[in-house]
């Protein structure tokens, strides 16, 4: 979908939407292939940021990637 076609809300979007970072916070995170519902514009001072919402219905749980152990032998 083209950007201008995606719904912009500014400084609030409605609640059934979020960022990457607040689905991070309830432990899920966009399910594969899940596409940006609509763009969130934040202006603070000067400066603006732009950030993807994702609808919390599609969502899935955070997948969270496990770390390798290095052993090391005696």
């Amino acid at each position: 979908m083209p950007k201008d076609k995606i719904p912009t809300h500014h400084q609030t979007h409605p609640s059934d939407l979020a960022t990457i970072e607040a689905l991070k916070l309830e432990g899920l995170q966009p399910a594969d292939g899940q596409t940006v519902a609509a763009l969130f514009k934040l202006r603070m001072g000067d400066r603006e940021h732009l950030s993807g919402l994702y609808r919390r219905s599609e969502a899935v749980a955070l997948q969270v990637k496990e770390q390798s152990r290095m052993t090391q032998s005696d």
